[in-house]
């Protein structure tokens, strides 16, 4: 599955950890009025903090709900912040010295000290759920990191999304794309610190900052909380979901508190930053998130290199993206997109060159490869990255078997001058042709605002073409000529994988923006099926002709001529055919 390094197989088994489950307060013996304690950490000194907790009694939100238990927060702690902050979400809270559950939200616009607690007894749960996503024989990790209720107002018990790498433009296309699958609440964050790696021994303790991320390196997304309860390697944290994803596959993290900020309205938070690679989450429920250290997930790398014509300058981009069939599409765009938007620095009208390549088992030669052009004049890099997401939407969309995707390279070149140009005329080299001959079309383009070109392009006239004038239509790539728009598309049948390996193929096959393509015009395509029949005929009779003459047919010349620029209309040349 996807890229494997197996030297840290000596972590997944025989870690050892300081820390121990405690013993649990089940929800049972929870009443209103004990006191407890919980810990967490507020500020860069990383010190792990007690503040009071005070019992006001148990929430029931009817069958199928989870049960809470609502407390109110106390001490210096809490008087320092303000209140419950988002961040503090996970951070255990014991009664007598037995864990009784994670701070999990807190009430919106009431008292910013008042907040649920989501018991052990349902986080404990999570462990139990089967991780299908395993890693089996082998397992990954980033090459560039390696390392020698009732109706009562609440926050919503989801994490706030943190990121760093995207631009506000790169941001919308993620928020937008990411919604569907439980991703919303962005706030920007720094970067995973420059020194950070993966950490394959490493330890974590209840009350610690964590982090659990889908995207890591040059780009983040993720969202950081509180651990709740270690177990020798495996961890609880958050007392809420991530993005309620069930068996995941992200990574787990360690992280550090910046500062803690108070909200007016009691919608504070901690800001964070992840650090070191430690582990893997792997379920993602509604009681909290569960992950198991030295465990680390299958990742797609994916490298973006943004040229620009310019200014002369290339900036590369390197980024891991946990693995997720359903997300990897989403994330992979966004990343080249925001790539190319940042390096812009700009929304002004632009050209660029595409060339990305996936590395994957999908196709024959292991490298789903694809080149195109793009113009817009207001935002291009939406334009340029709906093949790469087309592509990569495919490769997952596999009903048959798990695709293997072991990299992501894109390749974009930018030029802020539109390049883009229109047919003026086409001229045949011949008169007269025959069936099987082939004739040069001297071409006349007219760049914008740039003197004009010209090209030649060969075409081979179809053995089957009777006698008598024969249109045909010179077009851009990126245009659809009548003849596909009026004529019947015949659907792709066959096995599920056949299906798919036919849509990767049309999506190779089709026209490039910046081609020049030579077509039959629908005035001179045949319509009946007599008319069919009747080039089936003459094409053998040609064919016959020539073997007698001891000729052979020449190689049908391409149809599709690259230029330098995106072809914005149509024209048509009329050539005559002689009989054989």
């Amino acid at each position: 599955m996807k890229l494997f390094l197996s030297f840290a197989l000596a972590f997944l088994f025989g870690m050892s950890s300081a820390f121990a489950m405690p013993e649990i307060m089940p929800l049972e013996k929870v009443q209103s009025g004990m006191s407890g304690v919980a810990y967490t950490v507020v500020d860069q000194s990383g010190e792990i903090e007690p503040f009071d907790v005070k019992i006001i009694g148990l929430m029931d939100n009817g069958k199928g709900s989870p049960k809470m238990i609502m407390a109110e927060a106390s001490g210096s702690v809490i008087d320092k912040t303000g209140g419950v902050l988002q961040g503090m979400s996970g951070s255990p809270v014991y009664i007598d010295g037995k864990l009784v559950g994670a701070l999990s939200a807190g009430l919106k616009e009431m008292n910013p000290r008042t907040f649920f607690i989501t018991p052990i007894e349902s986080m404990l749960k999570i462990w139990d759920f089967p991780d299908f996503q395993s890693i089996n024989s082998y397992v990954q990790v980033p090459k560039f990191y390696e390392e020698t209720a009732p109706e009562i107002p609440r926050a919503e018990e989801k994490s706030v999304m943190f990121f760093s790498g995207f631009d506000s433009k790169g941001l919308k296309f993620l928020e937008r794309e990411m919604k569907p699958f439980g991703f919303e609440n962005f706030f920007v964050a720094a970067n995973p610190d420059l020194d950070s790696k993966v950490k394959s021994g490493a330890t974590i303790e209840p009350g610690a900052a964590m982090g659990v991320a889908a995207v890591y390196g040059d780009f983040f997304v993720g969202a950081t909380g509180t651990v709740t309860a270690v177990d020798g390697n495996k961890i609880l944290g958050f007392g809420h979901p991530f993005s309620h994803g069930g068996n995941v596959n992200f990574f787990m993290t360690d992280a550090k508190i910046l500062t803690s900020v108070s909200g007016v309205t009691g919608n504070g938070m901690k800001v964070s930053t992840v650090g070191n690679i430690i582990g893997r989450i792997n379920q993602d429920r509604q009681a909290g998130v569960a992950g198991v250290l030295g465990n680390f997930p299958s990742v797609v790398p994916i490298n973006v290199t943004i040229n620009d014509a310019t200014l002369g300058t290339t900036e590369t981009y390197t980024a891991s993206i946990a693995y997720n069939e359903s997300l990897l599409p989403k994330l992979g765009a966004a990343i080249a997109y925001s790539a190319l938007s940042k390096t812009a620095d700009e929304t002004a009208d632009g050209t660029v060159a595409v060339d990305f390549g996936i590395k994957t088992n999908a196709v024959a030669d292991g490298n789903l490869a694809r080149k195109n052009m793009f113009y817009s004049p207001a935002d291009v890099g939406q334009q340029a990255i709906v093949e790469l997401l087309q592509a990569l939407t495919l490769v997952c969309s596999n009903t048959t078997t798990e695709p293997n995707i072991f990299g992501i390279d894109v390749n974009m070149t930018l030029n802020r001058e539109r390049q883009t140009a229109s047919l003026v005329s086409a001229v045949a080299d011949k008169k007269h042709v025959k069936p099987g001959d082939t004739v040069n079309l001297v071409v006349t383009l007219q760049p914008y605002r740039k003197p004009e070109e010209t090209l030649i392009v060969p075409y081979t006239v179809p053995l089957n073409r009777k006698e008598g004038p024969l249109v045909l239509d010179l077009h851009g790539g990126a245009l659809v000529p009548v003849a596909q728009v009026t004529g019947v598309v015949t659907p792709s049948v066959g096995s599920p994988q056949k299906i798919l390996d036919d849509k990767i193929k049309a999506l190779l096959r089709t026209n490039r923006n910046n081609q020049l393509i030579i077509e039959i015009s629908a005035a001179s395509i045949p319509k009946t099926a007599k008319e069919l029949k009747e080039n089936l005929k003459r094409a053998k009779k040609a064919q016959a002709r020539l073997a007698k003459l001891g000729v052979k047919p020449a190689a049908p010349a391409s149809n599709k001529v690259d230029t330098g620029y995106i072809i914005d209309n149509v024209i048509q040349v009329t050539i005559n055919v002689d009989k054989i």
